[in-house]
């Protein structure tokens, strides 16, 4: 039962990093669209700035997940790849509970942070009050999402879930 939960929101934080390339597009198209707006006809997107770093919040936020589950996320090998198989997986099992405990702490204050400035309200002060909140709540979403895809990688090393297959294997079986 454990396993078929942890599948079911692995494949939720595969779509999240889906969503989070169209985020991308999105950016793209309203950077594009301000540019020509300022350029061709001197009229900004009125917010289109503060519009696109909302969006590239959750670009990069709700994307961490899914990197991390397809091992995606940079690292630093040039001690354990000299390391033999024994304590490479213990290293690995110690960086792993060492990352969720990280993300965890971080996705609590974030947590925290964005039920307060929820509540408040917060936004920008500019040519239009722009509301900040929303990419706070993204934050602790993507950071969450990234706590529970270090504690399936930690449940794996600990040897709790079967390691998943690597995409290679995938495509030759």
């Amino acid at each position: 039962m454990l396993i078929r939960i942890v599948e079911f929101i692995e494949r939720f934080l595969l779509r999240l990093g889906v969503a989070s390339g169209f985020l991308t597009l999105l950016t793209m198209l309203i950077i594009v669209a301000d540019v020509v707006g300022r350029g061709f006809f001197n009229k900004p997107i009125p917010g289109g700035n503060e519009l696109a770093v909302l969006i590239m919040v959750g670009l990069i936020f709700l994307g961490m997940a899914a990197a991390q589950q397809k091992k995606h996320n940079f690292s630093i090998d040039l001690v354990t790849g000299f390391l033999p198989p024994g304590p490479l997986r213990v290293a690995n099992f110690i960086a792993t509970a060492v990352s969720t405990a990280v993300c965890g702490l971080l996705a609590w204050l974030t947590i925290d942070i964005a039920h307060a400035m929820t509540l408040s309200g917060e936004s920008s002060y500019g040519v239009i009050a722009f509301p900040i909140w929303p990419s706070r709540i993204i934050l602790a979403i993507g950071l969450v999402c990234l706590t529970l895809q270090f504690f399936f990688d930690f449940l794996r090393a600990a040897g709790v879930l079967p390691e998943k297959p690597d995409e290679e294997e995938k495509a030759s079986i």
